[in-house]
């Protein structure tokens, strides 16, 4: 009889001779459990996230040099975000901890910031798994196999699917706030040299003038998702987004078949790795209509965020360097078209800001300054009830209109 914690002791399925299909299940089921442990599945994320970000080399540390000239430009930067926006870039407004890194330092710093989303992802898809399925198919049929097999397995395929984009993400990454994801220490600021250093080669800038656009940016956004009750929203709907998968192991059998079948075997097999860590694998196989209802959610509140970083960091960067700096223009077109890499990180977490959510959020802020000035943006940040309603981003005057004829609390939000 067959142990009561392998995921293979139903009896085997008629036709198959007595034996499992998936050969000795003892020696799978005790397998499954090893990699499935968080220790180990995060440990070889990690791993997997350091390899892919420096392509499996031997990457140089950031120079004496380079740690001192990127901490300069970022306390500039700083003063220059905090008077701008008034929002306090560290909780007791102390000089930011610059961090220069290169892509695996990135990387790894990344996926431990990360870490309590991945986590509600992780055990979102384990929940989801021990849901019972009217419709799931009879226990000796292949897909319930397949099922079976694949429950185990998915927290080692969730992990790996992390380390597998953020080290993508790493390659072309340039500061803290490359996808809009609250991190666990905001006071930080992530510079990556190497990819700073090769975007201003790239588009002939000043590396200077590069550098400072990234400190602008990462510090205003940091501060913007440092603001309690934008934090807590975001957090909230992150969480609820990462719990709402689906495990739907026929998907990825389905998705299998039709990436790998017109391959010859040799491919096929170099191939199946890369695949199961790939995004589209996960979407495709586990997503769920609950997320479908609240990425409207995530995009209204992130429309307003992006605007208003946007906007803050294209005003500071033209009074810093210029109305004509190519610097602007160059962002402005990295805005427009995201690197792929965090088009699907972000859309994994749902946190995808699309070129539509973007401009949603523009036309938000500059309707607002427009009709009420900085002052007006400011009532952003004082309370969670001034916050705009979906209709009222596409109307700016609306939202100032309720303000003004209902008030709001005038006092910033004291948090938790």
């Amino acid at each position: 009889m067959a142990p009561p914690d392998s995921p293979f002791d139903d009896d085997p399925p008629e036709g198959s001779g007595g034996e499992n299909p998936l050969g000795d299940w003892p020696l799978i089921g005790d397998l499954t459990r090893l990699l499935g442990s968080p220790a180990v599945s995060r440990q070889a994320a990690e791993q997997l996230a350091v390899a892919v970000a420096s392509d499996n080399r031997t990457e140089a540390n950031a120079t004496p040099a380079d740690r001192i000239g990127f901490a300069e430009l970022a306390g500039l930067a700083q003063l220059a975000a905090e008077s701008l926006t008034g929002l306090p870039i560290t909780p007791d407004r102390r000089p930011v901890d610059v961090t220069v890194v290169n892509r695996s330092g990135w990387a790894r710093q990344t996926l431990r910031d990360w870490r309590p989303l991945f986590q509600q992802l992780r055990d979102g898809l384990a929940a989801a798994g021990e849901e019972p399925d009217d419709s799931e198919p009879h226990a000796g049929t292949q897909d319930a196999l397949l099922r079976r097999l694949m429950e185990p397995l998915t927290p080692l395929m969730c992990d790996m699917t992390a380390g597998s984009l953020t080290g993508r993400l790493a390659r072309v990454a340039l500061g803290s706030y490359d996808v809009m994801l609250p991190r666990v220490r905001s006071d930080r600021l992530l510079l990556v040299a190497p990819n700073i250093t090769a975007f201003a080669r790239e588009w002939s800038l000043s590396r200077d003038d590069t550098c400072l656009w990234v400190c602008l940016h990462s510090l205003t956004c940091g501060a913007v998702l440092g603001v309690p009750h934008v934090h807590r929203r975001l957090t909230e709907l992150l969480g609820r987004y990462a719990r709402g998968f689906e495990i739907r192991p026929e998907g990825i059998a389905e998705s299998l078949q039709e990436q790998l079948g017109d391959l010859d075997p040799e491919q096929a097999m170099s191939e199946v790795p890369k695949l199961l860590t790939s995004p589209e694998m996960m979407l495709g196989a586990v997503r769920s209509d609950h997320q479908e209802a609240l990425e409207t959610e995530l995009a209204t509140l992130l429309a307003v965020v992006t605007g208003y970083v946007d906007a803050m960091t294209d005003q500071a960067c033209g009074q810093m360097l210029g109305a004509h700096s190519p610097v602007r223009e160059a962002f402005r077109r990295r805005r427009l078209t995201p690197p792929i890499e965090s088009r699907h990180l972000g859309r994994l977490l749902g946190a995808e800001v699309s070129g539509a959510v973007s401009d949603r959020g523009a036309r938000f802020i500059k309707g607002v300054v427009e009709r009420a000035g900085a002052e007006g943006l400011g009532r952003l940040w004082q309370a969670a009830e001034n916050w705009p309603t979906p209709n009222e981003i596409d109307a700016a005057g609306l939202w100032l209109a309720r303000l003004d004829l209902y008030g709001d609390s005038g006092e910033p939000d004291p948090g938790p």
